[in-house]
C-alpha cells in the first residue's frame, strides 16, 4: 500500500515538473519575442550607454531563463554553476554597484571557476575509456605476455 502511494506521488511530481517546464519554455519564447521592443529602443538611443545596458539587462534575463530551464531538465553541477554565473554577471554588468560589490562579484566568479576547475567530478561519459583505448591496452598486455 505504501509503495503504491509513493509511486503515485512520484508520478504526480514528475507531471508537475513537466507542467512547470512547459510554462518556462513558453515564458522564455515570449521573452525572446519581446526583445524586439528593447532592441528598437536601443537602436533609437544607441549613443546612450544606458540604452545599451537596458537592452543587455533584457538579454541577460532571457539567458538566465534559458539556463534555468536547462538546469530543470538536467540538474547537474555544470548547469547550476552556469545559472549562478549568469546571475552574477547580470548583477555586475546591469546594476550600478560599488567597488566593494564589484570585488565581491569578482571573488564569486573566481570561486565558481575554481569549483568548475578543481572540485567538480568528471561526468560519467568522461570516465569511460573509449573502446579503441581498451583494445590498445589489451594488445600491449597480450603481446607483452606472448613475447
Amino acid at each position: 500500500m505504501g509503495a503504491k502511494i509513493r509511486k503515485m506521488i512520484d508520478h504526480a511530481s514528475e507531471l508537475l515538473e513537466l507542467v512547470v517546464n512547459v510554462i518556462i519554455i513558453i515564458a522564455v519564447v515570449v521573452a525572446i519575442l519581446s526583445l524586439w521592443k528593447p532592441f528598437l529602443a536601443f537602436v533609437q538611443n544607441r549613443e546612450s550607454a544606458h540604452a545599451f545596458l537596458d537592452f543587455l539587462g533584457y538579454v541577460l534575463n532571457v539567458l538566465i531563463g534559458i539556463e534555468f530551464f536547462k538546469m530543470l531538465c538536467k540538474p547537474d553541477v555544470d548547469t547550476i554553476l552556469e545559472v549562478v554565473m549568469f546571475v552574477i554577471v547580470r548583477h555586475m554588468v546591469v546594476l550600478d554597484t560599488s567597488a566593494v560589490e564589484n570585488l565581491l562579484t569578482i571573488i564569486g566568479m573566481a570561486i565558481i571557476f575554481a569549483i568548475k576547475k578543481f572540485l567538480k567530478t568528471p561526468r560519467e561519459e568522461e570516465k569511460e575509456i573509449p573502446e579503441s583505448k581498451v583494445r590498445e591496452k589489451l594488445d600491449v598486455i597480450t603481446k607483452g605476455k606472448v613475447e
